[in-house]
């Protein structure tokens, strides 16, 4: 008999990402964006691995699978996170399919036997993902979320034509004594006044409302929300539509028949959430029989009876927690990765020159980080730049507090600053360019002067 692994970690890696198109348009796969010396899906899997699990299944787009994993490959060849990747692919006429979808596809529902940890590739944080698990195990949780407070502090002001960029918020609820998520809504569902249910407040009693907090797109769900999800073909997302519905069928009244060992197949209606809503006999006798309560001050059951219990781990103050899905996010994280590197990976050594680099240029401060296969011809001076892999820079140009990707060509006389220069790009001779983004391939004409600019044809087509 084999006995299933308590957690299954699934990373949702097939987004496009839609938030930041002036650098992932192109083909350009989010997941594989350079933050630092890695791709940005490293950091995900390097905290699954320090978090104990051994396998990942990473669901990717089928066009770009055979890239990401080859980068992946290259990226834990010095640094092996002793953990096998089961690639599952979403086909390219189903790539608009939502996180919810992805999940609810047979070749990802199939392989989910146990309780799942669902993680977004874009996540880095130094958030040690064990207590959000001994949460979900404490209180035999059906959802539990991770959440990051806001840091207060200077807006970053990302590269390219200057524009305002809102943040999305979050209503979130939260009964302070028993740190159950009680309420979940997007802030522009409301115009101004919030209702909520009197039955609410009896329940929960301690009930604290934030706006600040973000959502790391990170939870623990119990195997029939898998099973649950596989039933329903209305949800498309995790966080905007599964998972408030989930936290407000706690306030629910189950029917009878889910409160008995009547087999599923026999209830009136087998696809009500609370017919897979089930709890173990033996489970619900050892609490029956202990003197633990979630609450004090009412004579109420444990867990008010509730079979559907929704928690919330607040990361706490101070900690790391970035979602990279603006363009505003990237361009922060990159700027305090020196900064951030030891605690987000497990204080590994950063590799800031690549042995396979070839570098002929003598003027490179301390941080500047260059990847595999770049060439740094000789006349030539950075700072505080990333240079991807196989990426040229020819002599007497510059490049000053930039990020220069993966097979870019920067040819003589060249001086950039502030700049983001996406895949394959090149940049002709003489050319200066400060505060700009150059997309994926685009080709900027020689003694070429920009500032504040998106320079991209493929911008047109979105």
């Amino acid at each position: 008999m084999i006995i299933p692994e308590e957690f299954q970690a699934v990373v949702l890696a097939a987004g496009k990402g839609s938030r930041m198109l002036e650098i992932t348009s192109g083909q350009q796969p989010k997941c594989l964006l350079p933050v630092g010396p890695k791709p940005l899906i490293w950091y995900t899997l390097n905290k699954l691995a320090a978090s104990g699990f051994t396998e990942v299944i990473l669901i990717v787009l089928e066009n770009q699978k055979a890239e990401i994993q080859n980068a992946i490959d290259k990226a834990t060849e010095t640094d092996s996170l002793d953990i096998t990747i089961d690639y599952v692919s979403i086909l390219e006429d189903k790539e608009d399919l939502g996180t919810a979808e992805s999940l609810r596809m047979k070749e990802v529902h199939e392989k989910l036997k146990s309780d799942v940890l669902v993680v977004s590739c874009d996540l880095i944080t130094d958030v040690n993902l064990t207590g959000i698990l001994n949460t979900f195990r404490k209180h035999s949780a059906s959802v539990v979320s991770l959440m990051f407070p806001t840091t207060s502090g200077d807006t970053v002001v990302a590269p390219g034509p200057k524009s305002k960029h809102k943040p999305e918020k979050d209503l979130v609820g939260v009964d302070e004594q028993t740190s159950r998520l009680v309420f979940l809504a997007s802030a522009s569902d409301f115009e101004s006044n919030v209702s909520l249910p009197m039955s609410l407040f009896r329940k929960h009693t301690n009930i604290k409302m934030y706006s600040s907090l973000i959502d790391s797109h990170v939870y623990v769900l119990k195997n029939w929300v898998i099973q649950y999800l596989k039933s329903q073909d209305n949800f498309t997302s995790i966080k905007g539509e599964l998972i408030p519905y989930i936290v407000k069928k706690q306030l629910s009244k189950p029917p009878k028949y889910a409160q008995t060992d009547i087999s599923v197949v026999n209830t009136n209606d087998k696809n009500d959430i609370f017919s897979f809503a089930k709890e173990d006999n033996l489970e619900l006798l050892i609490r029956d029989t202990s003197a633990y309560n979630d609450h004090i001050g009412d004579l109420k059951s444990t867990y008010n009876s509730d079979l559907i219990r929704c928690y919330i781990c607040i990361a706490p103050k101070g900690s790391i927690g970035v979602r990279v899905n603006t363009l505003q996010s990237y361009w922060a994280i990159n700027g305090k990765i020196h900064d951030f590197w030891s605690k987000i990976s497990g204080d590994k050594e950063i590799v800031k020159k690549n042995p396979k680099a070839t570098i002929l240029s003598n003027q490179i401060d301390d941080k500047c980080i260059i990847w595999e296969g770049a060439k740094l011809s000789e006349k030539t001076s950075f700072k505080n730049a990333i240079i991807g892999t196989n990426s040229m820079v020819n002599s007497f140009s510059r490049v000053f507090n930039s990020i220069v990707m993966n097979n870019v060509v920067i040819k003589e006389n060249v001086a950039l600053e502030n700049c983001i220069v996406c895949d394959s790009a090149i940049i002709e001779s003489g050319s200066k360019l400060k505060n700009c983004i150059i997309g994926n391939r685009h080709l900027v004409p020689e003694k070429s002067e920009h500032t504040n600019e998106l320079l991209t044809e493929a911008m047109m087509h979105f």
